[in-house]
């Protein structure tokens, strides 16, 4: 049973390091926009789409200005950081890490409610689901472990490995 449970938290490592990978590549798509040539070129590319919302995103990250552009992708390296560590914690079978992704995972839940509510579509259903998910097994396993183990097992979790 535990070979299960570690194969669990190895995946759900490996999803927050996909995230992470993502959000930097998302970051660096929106520095690179910072260039007259890329601007130019992402501002021909909406234009020739016929896609309203990628006409709509491009404009979004070209009008905003460099600072509205710079805002943006330090908050995507800021996620892919976070993520990046709660990804590392949890495949080195880090405590820390379990808890880590329980605050992050629960603290980003009510915005992904009140962005399901106001424009739901499958795919963020899916991810708050997953996300629940993952909030209860993390916190069920935290639970298990310090009944398995008593006061030794709650000091050891929290000072030591």
């Amino acid at each position: 049973m535990r070979e299960r449970h570690d194969r669990l938290i190895v995946l759900i490592g490996v999803l927050k390091l996909v995230k992470a990978l993502v959000l930097l590549a998302a970051a660096i798509s929106v520095f690179a926009t910072l260039h007259d040539g890329v601007r130019a070129a992402l501002h021909e590319f909406a234009a020739g789409s016929g896609r309203e919302v990628v006409m709509r995103y491009v404009g979004h990250l070209i009008d905003g200005g460099p600072h509205h552009t710079e805002l943006i992708g330090g908050g995507l390296l800021a996620y892919a950081a976070l993520f990046a560590v709660e990804g590392a914690g949890l495949l080195s079978h880090r405590v820390w890490g379990e808890w880590l992704t329980i605050c992050i995972t629960t603290s980003f839940i009510p915005l992904e409610i009140y962005e399901l509510v106001h424009k739901s579509s499958f795919v963020k259903a899916a991810v708050l689901v997953a996300n629940i998910l993952i909030a209860i097994y993390l916190v069920g396993r935290r639970i298990h472990a310090s009944h398995r183990h008593g006061l030794r097992g709650w000091l050891r979790e929290r000072f030591g490995r």
